[in-house]
């Protein structure tokens, strides 16, 4: 797979999960997530579109409602592993200025300490 469908499904999966958490925990901070990964998402969809997108934001945003209801301790432990891995993957894969440095920057901020 090409690294743009992989950025894309992979943001489209992470915007599911933090609207997930927010519809559970209705604090700020998984709202401001949520409309951050939403555009990454659509910076993406510039490159490439794919049928899994939906797919894989329902798929998410059902495991973020779940992680939301599990609690605190399962909520960090997981946003703390998507985004690791996010940073990852962005590191290793792409040249990191433009929008792809704003979007690293951003994935910085979502860590849960």
């Amino acid at each position: 797979m090409d690294k743009y469908l992989l950025a894309l499904l992979g943001e489209a999966g992470a915007t599911g999960l933090a609207k997930g958490i927010y519809m559970i925990k209705k604090e700020g901070r998984f709202f401001y997530a949520y409309e951050n990964e939403l555009t990454h998402w659509n910076y993406f969809k510039r490159f490439r579109k794919s049928r899994l997108e939906k797919p894989v934001y329902y798929l998410l945003l059902f495991l973020g409602i779940i992680v939301g209801l599990l609690g605190n301790k399962a909520i960090k432990l997981v946003v703390n592993k998507v985004e690791e891995q996010a940073l990852n993957f962005y590191l290793r894969n792409f040249e990191v200025k433009g929008e792809i440095e704003k979007i690293v920057e951003d994935e910085k901020h979502h860590f849960i300490r």
